[in-house]
């Protein structure tokens, strides 16, 4: 977040000397759409609402900041922990490919996927890859024929946990969350009748590949905040489309894989590294169905464990403010122009805070127009200053 400052001019009656002093307004970024993802290019500061931590606050200038595309390529740019970024006008886009989420031949699929996003740029969008887990440097470029290349390098990391009982992804959920149906499911369907230690054994195992699964997901999560840790450090404003096969929670108050607390973490930094977050899932769901493995399938909850390998997901797009798009594999065109047209302009709205806003602290903000089928995204927290003394 950054502070601008406008100057506010009184002049009494009598015509005494006049004195000027500054207000110092926050600068918050919004994107706001229309039902295309066509940016709304016409609104005006009164148009739009903004509330901190649910209190009204003045928007006092509302700027249109468009991208300019010329033909010109540019040197290429690298990013790495010594060596951050010069100040930069351009579109960046980080595509973000999530290995752990794809076996192998999905993971294909995803390159040919990041392949098509890039071949969508323009030729002043700066671009980097990043392929996780493990964390790696950032390559932001405009040479895309060197980013195709990398997209080789991307392979599949999924290893789902071996079940003795065949648990399916949201049976693991239902049992941690204490379901009684579900658990008497399964043990109905694995357990011999009179077998008592069995629904014990169920449920030992549940909590074990939840256990599993929410420490795999922190790998992925660490990675991802480390990207996020450089960007920080990258100046102006940059949009993460992240490509994942999918992201494993619990969509109840309890259960697991839970990692409500560390999805609110990234989206706070999502909002300190000014980034703006695009979730792709691309959902292989339908083509597993028919692959070899598909004996391994639970028809019974296919459904259902397609929602929570969506959940983590739509949180973790919710926490950073951004938009989540389903995939079925092989058509990702329509969310590609999407994430384009969404992103060729934004406003930048000057804040006035009230001096209790100025704590340096996280404040959720909210932000809403005037302006009939309009989608607003920004960041849910903003970081005010401390006033300096």
């Amino acid at each position: 977040m950054v502070s601008i400052c406008a100057l506010a001019a009184f002049a009494p009656s009598l015509q005494p000397p006049v004195f000027r002093s500054t207000v110092e307004l926050v600068a918050v970024d919004v994107q706001v759409v229309d039902r295309e993802g066509l940016p709304i290019t016409s609104l005006t500061a009164n148009q739009f609402e903004v509330a901190l931590d649910g209190k009204r606050r003045p928007v006092v200038s509302a700027d249109l900041i468009r991208y300019s595309q010329s033909q010109t390529r540019r040197p290429r740019y690298m990013m790495t922990a010594d060596a951050p970024l010069a100040a930069a006008t351009d579109r960046i886009f980080i595509l973000a490919v999530d290995q752990a989420s794809f076996r192998t031949g999905p993971a294909r699929a995803a390159a040919i996927a990041a392949r098509q996003f890039i071949d969508r740029l323009k030729p002043d969008d700066l671009v980097g890859l990043y392929f996780y887990p493990p964390s790696m440097p950032l390559d932001l470029t405009h040479d895309r024929v060197a980013v195709r290349a990398r997209l080789n390098k991307i392979v599949g990391l999924l290893d789902p946990p071996l079940s003795e009982f065949h648990l399916s992804l949201s049976e693991v959920v239902d049992i941690t969350s204490s379901d009684g149906d579900t658990m008497a499911r399964v043990v109905q369907r694995e357990c011999a009748r009179g077998d008592v230690l069995c629904a014990h054994q169920v449920q030992a195992e549940a909590r074990a590949i939840g256990g599993i699964a929410e420490l795999q997901i922190a790998q992925r999560f660490s990675a991802l905040s480390d990207l996020l840790a450089g960007l920080t450090r990258l100046p102006g404003r940059k949009t993460l489309v992240l490509l994942s096969g999918g992201l494993l929670a619990t969509d109840r108050p309890s259960g697991h894989p839970n990692m409500r607390v560390q999805t609110q973490a990234l989206g706070r930094e999502a909002a300190a590294a000014n980034t703006n977050l695009y979730v792709l899932h691309l959902d292989s769901s339908f083509l597993e169905s028919y692959s070899a493995d598909s004996s391994k399938i639970n028809i019974a909850t296919a459904y259902r464990d397609n929602t929570v390998m969506r959940e983590g997901l739509e949180a973790l797009a919710g926490a950073a403010g951004g938009a989540l798009f389903r995939i079925e594999a092989g058509t990702p065109e329509h969310a590609f122009d999407r994430v384009m047209r969404e992103t060729a302009a934004y406003y930048l709205l000057g804040l006035e805070v009230a001096d209790a806003d100025r704590d340096g602290r996280p404040h959720y903000i909210n932000v809403k127009v005037r302006e009939r089928g309009a989608t607003v995204r920004n960041r849910p927290l903003v970081v005010v200053p401390k006033t300096a003394r």
